[in-house]
């Protein structure tokens, strides 16, 4: 073998050699480029997954939903209610008074209808929504193995949309109890009802619909309809489970569940277009079901603390106007003069932003935080003052509801002025022109604060704070003195044109507005 092919064999053996040990030393240290794929029969990969909460442990079983509704199922029941309604009730055509005497009356009808419940304990106490028993005399509950049993009213809340009934049976088998403020959005439900009414080929039973849950603490204004001249008219809660698991008609009051098989809220309504599910149902959470039930067991009504206002949304134009960070908190809208909040110094135009150092994220947020507390309880509460945007923090003494006068609506404290509209104008300055985002060319003078029973908010429900006066009786409105001269020639009876520009439309509103003699 010559010098040259003895020189090239020794440069191939330790180039060899060489890779040889750099491939094990990559292989030691893990150089091995990401972009290479492992062998077959490499180990899998192990992950280091941290301890999970019992709701990330919890997943949809094979068997689907089937375990759940077994077990369920007994106790859910159907809530069948008889009523008298009269000939031209609500519920058919309102006759006027003054034509009741030109016709003849009928005397009342009776009506029956039907509802969803479900068991809560062994001796027979049963949840369902109040507006499935609202009005009725004769309550009747059919168990799920047939059994029927007349069923007394323990008790109800309007408020709520909830109701306690009982019923003397033995053998019950009662839910098991979850909590709405652990669920998470995402999460899959199940909601169960027994609609009672006749269907096809007999009557409907137990029916089983699935989903997830959608949104939490959502608001659709419903439950205080009915409720605006009572004493409840300004009490009702609202903080809606929604999920898209179909709740048909006659499945209200019946059980929302996680996959647990844990009930976590009250199926009580649907948003649709048709009448029919579109996937926008909402259940009532179980943590405000719970509360409301050990107080119609305890007390026989509910207990409820209060701050005593009336509060709307904040939206994004109220967050630019008051600076906030983040479109949160509650703006007060009216404030009882005789109730916690104003004793407080809680005003009208107030947003409030805190309940005990916690951010209030919503109305529905709000209401779950102050219902943590007793009547009775001091509580800190922030707001933010509309006229220099000041934060303050105020020690609030809730009261109970109960403290209303069950006679007469609670009388809202409203803006004092000697207006006739019963307005408070201010010139449109910079910032609030930026604040609601105004044309630029826009003269007038803007509402700050109203008298929640004068002329003006009387007449315009939907164009209040925010809204810019453009013109009186056809003169145009450019200033503070042009207002102030125009109302000043205003007397009680006079007819008044009001020309408005409001936010909401991004256009021209024209009113027409009398004066209280």
């Amino acid at each position: 073998m010559n010098d040259a092919l003895r020189t090239k064999l020794n440069l191939i053996l330790t180039a060899a050699v060489a890779f040889a040990i750099g491939l094990g030393i990559a292989a030691r240290m893990d150089l091995t480029p990401p972009g290479v794929a492992r062998m077959a029969n490499n180990p899998p990969l192990t992950l280091n997954v941290v301890e999970s909460s019992p709701v990330q442990a919890d997943v949809l079983p094979a068997s689907g939903f089937s375990d759940i509704a077994e077990r369920v199922t007994p106790a859910v029941v159907t809530v069948f209610v008889e009523r008298e309604i009269a000939e031209h009730s609500a519920e058919g055509r309102v006759l006027p008074p003054a034509f009741e005497d030109f016709f003849q009356q009928r005397p009342p009808q009776r009506v029956a209808g039907s509802g969803s419940g479900f068991i809560v304990s062994e001796d027979g106490y049963i949840v369902t929504n109040n507006h499935v028993i609202e009005g009725a005399d004769k309550i009747n509950v059919q168990l799920s193995d047939r059994r029927e049993f007349d069923a007394d009213l323990i008790g109800r809340d309007p408020t709520t949309d909830v109701a306690l009934l009982r019923v003397n049976a033995d053998g019950l088998t009662p839910v098991t109890i979850g909590s709405s403020d652990d669920t998470r959005v995402g999460e899959w439900v199940m909601a169960i009802g027994s609609p009672g009414f006749r269907g096809v080929g007999g009557p409907l039973t137990t029916t089983v619909t699935a989903g997830i849950v959608s949104a939490k603490g959502r608001s659709i204004g419903i439950v205080g309809q009915g409720l605006e001249q009572s004493r409840e008219g300004n009490l009702a809660i609202e903080d809606f489970i929604q999920t898209d698991a179909a709740i048909n008609p006659g499945n209200s009051g019946g059980p929302l569940l996680n996959i647990r098989g844990e009930v976590i809220g009250v199926n009580a309504a649907i948003a649709s277009r048709t009448g029919s599910n579109e996937g926008y149902g909402f259940a009532v959470p179980i943590d405000l079901v719970q509360e409301v039930v050990d107080d119609l067991v305890q007390y026989g009504e509910v207990r409820r603390a209060l701050l005593g206002v009336s509060i709307t949304p904040v939206d994004n134009t109220e967050a630019r106007y008051y600076e906030l960070d983040e479109v949160v908190g509650a703006k007060v809208m009216g404030v009882n003069e005789s109730m916690a909040a104003a004793r407080a110094g809680i005003r009208i135009g107030d947003v409030i932003v805190q309940v005990e150092g916690e951010t209030v994220e919503s109305v529905p947020d709000l209401q779950r935080k102050i219902r943590r507390y007793e009547p009775g309880d001091d509580v800190r509460v922030t707001v933010i003052r509309r006229d220099d945007l000041a934060r303050e923090t105020l020690t609030v003494r809730l009261m109970d509801a109960g403290e209303l006068n069950r006679e007469e609506p609670p009388r809202v404290v409203a803006a004092e002025t000697e207006d006739p509209l019963g307005i408070e104008v201010e010139e449109i300055t910079r910032d609030a022109r930026r604040a609601l985002d105004l044309p630029r060319d826009l003269e007038g003078v803007v509402i700050v604060s109203y008298d929640a029973y004068g002329a003006y908010a009387r007449r315009s429900q939907n164009h209040l704070e925010g809204t810019v006066i453009t013109s009186i009786n056809r003169e145009p409105i450019r200033s503070l003195e042009d207002y102030e001269e125009a109302v000043a020639d205003l007397d009680p009876g006079d007819i008044v044109g009001v020309d408005v520009y409001s936010p909401r439309s991004s256009g021209e509103v024209p009113l027409t507005i009398a004066i209280p003699r």
